[in-house]
């Protein structure tokens, strides 16, 4: 990293980070392309509704917000930024539950109302998640271990304060050269994206409107089994649950 220590310097090593980080693991690469690839989905499925005017704004305003947490989860967790990754994932998480439970019960108008009043009550998370049942149960408990690494200074989150290379320790300031902990970082990103992914599906299934590329949705279906069958890290799926 240059001397001394500026902004533009730490930018710079968070650009080489990715770099490095990316050319030295295969799984992470597979990882960044399935996001990728489910995020133009979503962007498809975000930009080719017609629904009725409460039930594409509510989706849209919080849509948006989700893809750009994923998105931005993606970016600081390949500067192996762990933690911060895991925080911006939280997020999208708890967005897109909120979406989902609205889907689930129909309940646009007050969701859309809630959101002209920039405060959340009906809709909030607790109550979103409660109304989703085991699949909110399950959510949670994902929500639980995205918040054990990045939400607060916990032991878990301090432990990637450091990386080693060749038996020396360094210091993470702005980003690690550490392919390992942002596969981490990403590991949880493929849940997240089916989970919208699904939820997009019943919105469009309740207005009897085509979902925009079922093909394409079934062939993230089979690249997550895959990308989650090489983690191997037994994460509750949104596959499983639905």
């Amino acid at each position: 990293m240059d001397n001394p220590l500026t902004l533009n310097a730490l930018f710079r090593f968070q650009d080489d980070a990715a770099a490095h980080n990316l050319s030295q693991s295969e799984h992470l690469r597979e990882l960044v392309a399935y996001v990728e690839d489910s995020v133009a989905l979503l962007a498809d499925c975000l930009f080719s509704m017609h629904f009725p005017t409460h039930k594409q704004h509510a989706l849209r305003v919080l849509g948006a917000d989700a893809v750009t947490g994923i998105v931005s989860s993606v970016r600081a967790g390949l500067w192996g930024n762990l933690p911060e990754a895991a925080v911006l994932l939280r997020a999208a998480l708890e967005t897109i539950s909120i979406v989902a439970a609205a889907v689930e019960a129909r309940e646009y108008e007050s969701l859309a109302t809630e959101l002209a009043s920039a405060r959340l009550r009906r809709h909030d998370y607790a109550r979103s998640k409660a109304k989703l049942g085991d699949l909110g149960a399950r959510i949670d408990r994902l929500r639980g271990r995205l918040s054990e690494v990045g939400a607060h200074s916990t032991g878990t989150r301090l432990k990637f304060s450091s990386y080693e290379i060749e038996g020396q320790l360094f210091d993470r300031v702005g980003a690690a050269l550490d392919p390992t902990a942002a596969e981490l970082a990403l590991a949880m990103a493929p849940d997240v994206c089916l989970h919208f992914l699904d939820t997009c599906v019943k919105a469009y299934d309740q207005e009897g409107t085509p979902f925009p590329d079922r093909i394409r949705l079934s062939e993230l279906r089979a690249r997550f089994e895959e990308c989650k069958g090489r983690a191997g890290r037994g994460e509750p799926t949104e596959s499983d649950n639905q």
